[in-house]
């Protein structure tokens, strides 16, 4: 059983051939992604196909969404044990349109509002990535 099937089984999610196709290239490409960017990199399996395997990676805590105010939905391959529970800050560029995960900022440090049970926090700084910073 290769490395794949093991992160698959271990999350409670049979590894059929399309859900170890669709996680290697998770895994071979860190950086958020789009359905559409899937259907590029997966071409020909179907849109649906993919749509539906990336549900139940969500549901079982591989990957999590990210809203990062665009139309799309953004996704992230969660690196924390058993799944995304560390909430961490994304950066959205307004010149390439990439969504990056960065690490190592606190976000428990965020004021609680008085009364509030905070259970999920969704934080997306925009502006230019490193990249597009040395173009301009």
């Amino acid at each position: 059983m290769d490395q794949v099937e093991q992160i698959l089984e271990q999350s409670g999610v049979k590894p059929t051939s399309n859900r170890i196709l669709l996680m290697r290239e998770i895994l071979a490409d860190p950086q958020p992604f789009t359905l559409a960017d899937m259907e590029v990199r997966l071409s020909p399996m179907d849109k649906s196909t993919i749509f539906r395997t990336l549900s139940t990676f969500l549901e079982h805590g591989l990957i999590h969404e990210v809203d990062n105010g665009s139309a799309a939905k953004v996704y992230c391959h969660c690196t924390c044990s058993g799944g995304h529970e560390h909430p961490h800050i994304h950066f959205t560029c307004k010149s390439c349109g990439k969504t990056f995960c960065i690490k190592g900022i606190d976000t428990s440090v965020l004021p609680q509002p008085q009364g509030f049970l905070v259970e999920e926090v969704n934080c997306v700084m925009k502006g230019l990535c490193p990249s597009c910073q040395q173009k301009e």
